[in-house]
């Protein structure tokens, strides 16, 4: 158990004015976190709520690793075309078709409406909210379902080849909720964003969510702005030195929804700004977020 990492992590949520903030020690320690199963947001709740002592954090940490030693078997045949790629390079998202059976999908819904403690038959039970939602996150991640699901070899394989490299790792990620807009509930999701720093250079890395139900593009999809990625950094250097490129976004660019089936994945290059979309069907829309990233990635810097 590579404890050392972890004490660090203990430390910066107990005493941060006492520990080393090297970015690479954070890294290290969420990583150690995702290689045991257990989700960042989980374990910094336990350190923030409960200030444990590093015996405690230690037993904590004991009790929640899971067995994933089990790694997800590689596929030797590609997963995206050549055309995908193309596709890719020009557009900065790909969907990957079929990456889990219907069967998981369901079996993954399940397990969230019991989370949930709702019954997807009675609609007014949507709308409870539970204490672990925030706006359409919804802080589950530790599931045997939704760890199938990490395993999905066609998803690693894709990530692979857009890294261009096998040395990738899985993070432990939540899951979204997104019940129908009605008289009394609306959109709770955010607008048009970037999850990264905008400050130059820019990071590369990858986001990905997979549809556990179906999506049209009124079933509160996925959007994106196709092809920013290849504008973005022109596009930073032109603006105003007043203006605000997140709020700048919102005013001038247009998203567009990228809809899919339950089972299918959504890859996509973080430099593109996205975001949820209201309902407007009639189910609720469900989603995990799955990604994986580079052995040496590092984006932890000034936010801009």
């Amino acid at each position: 158990m590579p404890w050392s990492a972890l004490e660090q992590l203990w430390k910066r949520a107990v005493d941060p004015e006492n520990v080393d903030s090297n970015n690479e020690n954070w890294h290290h320690a969420i990583k150690t976190l995702y290689e045991l199963g257990i989700s960042m947001e989980d374990a910094l709740h336990f350190l923030h709520f409960e200030k444990p002592d590093f015996k405690t954090f230690k037993t904590w940490i004991e009790n929640r690793k899971r067995n994933i030693a089990t790694e997800t078997n590689d596929l030797i045949e590609d997963v995206l075309s050549e055309k995908d790629l193309e596709f890719w390079n020009q557009n900065g998202y790909i969907v990957v078709k079929n990456a889990i059976s219907k069967k998981d999908c369901n079996d993954t819904q399940k397990a969230i409406w019991e989370y949930l403690k709702m019954d997807p038959n009675i609609k007014e039970s949507w709308y409870n909210r539970h204490e672990d939602q925030k706006g359409l996150m919804l802080n589950f991640s530790d599931h045997e379902t939704l760890n199938r699901n990490r395993f999905s070899p066609k998803i690693k394989k894709a990530y692979e080849q857009l890294y261009n490299t096998k040395n990738i790792y899985k993070t432990i990620d939540k899951v979204s909720f997104n019940p129908p807009e009605t008289v009394h509930f609306t959109f709770m999701g955010s607008p048009l964003h970037w999850d990264l720093s905008l400050k130059k250079p820019l990071t590369f890395g990858l986001q990905g969510l997979l549809y556990l139900t179906d999506c049209g593009p009124n079933d509160g999809a996925f959007h994106c702005v196709p092809g920013f990625h290849n504008q973005i950094d022109q596009w930073l250097d032109e603006l105003e030195p007043h203006e605000n490129p997140r709020e700048k976004a919102l005013q001038t660019l247009q998203a567009k929804p990228i809809i899919g089936e339950a089972g299918d994945f959504i890859i996509w290059d973080q430099k593109l700004p996205h975001c949820a979309t209201p309902n407007k069907g009639k189910n609720p829309r469900m989603v995990q977020y799955l990604t994986y990233l580079p052995n040496d990635y590092n984006a932890v810097k000034e936010w801009l």
